[in-house]
Order: C-alpha cells, then sequence, then structure tokens
C-alpha cells in the first residue's frame, strides 16, 4: 500500500513539473523580444582592448542582429547547439589559446542570449567587445 502512495506522489510531482515546464515557455514566448520589421538604422561599436574602437552604422530590413552584422561583414563564426558562435569581427579573430571571445552589449548592459536571437529595432546601439578570460 506505501509503495502505491509513494508512486502516485511520483507521479503528482512528474505532472506538476510538465506543467510549471509549459507554463514558463509560454510566458517566455509571450515576454520575448519581438522582431520589428521593415528599415532600420543600427549602430555597432567594435571595441578591442589597446587599439581604436570602430563604430559602423548599418542601414538594414534584418529582423535580427546576426543577419545584419552578416549583411555588412563584420562578423564570422561556427555553428553550434546555440546558433552563431562569433569567432572574428571585422577581420579580428579571437584567440582561443588566450581566451579570447566577443561579448555582445546594448548601452552597455551585457545580452545574455546569442547573436541569432537578438531582436533589433532601429536606433539600437549594441557594443561588441573583445575579451579575455573565461
Amino acid at each position: 500500500m506505501k509503495q502505491n502512495k509513494n508512486f502516485k506522489g511520483s507521479l503528482l510531482a512528474l505532472a506538476a513539473l510538465v506543467l510549471l515546464v509549459i507554463a514558463m515557455v509560454l510566458v517566455y514566448n509571450q515576454f520575448k523580444p519581438k522582431p520589428i520589421e521593415g528599415a532600420k538604422e543600427v549602430a555597432v561599436e567594435v571595441i578591442i582592448p589597446d587599439e581604436e574602437t570602430k563604430e559602423f552604422t548599418l542601414h538594414t530590413d534584418a529582423e535580427y542582429l546576426r543577419q545584419a552584422l552578416e549583411e555588412a561583414n563584420l562578423i564570422k563564426g561556427t555553428e553550434s547547439e546555440y546558433g552563431l558562435f562569433i569567432k572574428e569581427v571585422n577581420g579580428h579573430a579571437a584567440n582561443d589559446a588566450n581566451q579570447e571571445w566577443w561579448c555582445i552589449t546594448k548601452g552597455g548592459q551585457q545580452i545574455n542570449n546569442g547573436v541569432d536571437t537578438i531582436a533589433i529595432a532601429d536606433g539600437d546601439h549594441y557594443e561588441i567587445t573583445l575579451m579575455v578570460g573565461y
């Protein structure tokens, strides 16, 4: 009898977990940044320590930052299960041996999702900074 009670409790806990995950996915989809269609002007600042910062003004119909950066031939990278992993910006490659990587920020605030999913809007300003250390 006790085994049957434990099984029912585990089954209820699993069902509650599944419902919670579904609710979280629905909330995320409702509130995630939505892409904006049409022409946009987006500023991108490329920051490499000990070098001159370069600013680019992109004119694009792209909805996501990756497409806008690729149209301007500013980035190169490798595909991963999470999208594009940026390896090179404006001809400057990150050196894995030095633990270098590219960080994308918007108005100085780090963006915690990939370049593939960063929805852009007219007037946005992004910084792409070469970072050292993982």
